[in-house]
């Protein structure tokens, strides 16, 4: 019995084998770069036993991952600050103090403070308005900030969930 069923089972390889080779041979003749591919494929299974060539495909496929999140943090950051500039320039005009021609006005050391850090930096939020001056707490820079921005020394700007305070161009 044993000899028969082996005599079987060599039989179903050799003609499974003979089906593959057909069919891979008309895989070859309408599409020789998938054939390609699957030789690859084939090739990849049979090293796949192997825990050395599987430790490198992991160590390849986690430098490739690593490759790609810096790419997508630089086209994050790109996509920011493009954003950021658009809302400057699309930002309704903020409203204009009142000054006349023959007057001029004089801000408080804190307000002058926090214009220079503007200019300065180009933008800030209450945040580094409190870390540069010295506040205890946010809402002194926040109100400061938007005491600027009611008077039209700042434009305000949305830029994710922060709001960003630039200097007016008037």
């Amino acid at each position: 019995m044993g000899n028969l069923e082996t005599e079987q089972a060599k039989e179903n390889t050799t003609s499974s084998v003979q089906k593959q080779a057909k069919s891979s041979d008309a895989i070859k003749k309408l599409a020789p770069d998938f054939h390609a591919l699957s030789l690859d494929v084939q090739e990849v299974m049979q090293q796949s036993k192997d825990p050395a060539f599987v430790s490198a495909l992991m160590f390849k496929l986690v430098q490739e991952r690593e490759q790609t999140n810096k790419l997508l943090e630089q086209i994050n950051e790109k996509y920011d600050k493009l954003m950021f500039e658009l809302k400057t320039r699309m930002q309704s005009p903020s409203p204009q103090p009142n000054i006349t021609s023959n007057s001029f006005e004089v801000l408080p050391e804190q307000d002058q403070m926090i214009l220079n850090l503007v200019e300065e930096k180009g933008s800030v939020n209450s945040q580094s308005v409190k870390q540069s001056l010295g506040y205890k707490g946010l809402n002194a820079a926040s109100q400061r900030l938007n005491k600027l921005y009611r008077e039209g020394h700042l434009k305000k700007v949305q830029s994710g969930k922060q709001v960003l305070f630039v200097a007016s161009r008037t």
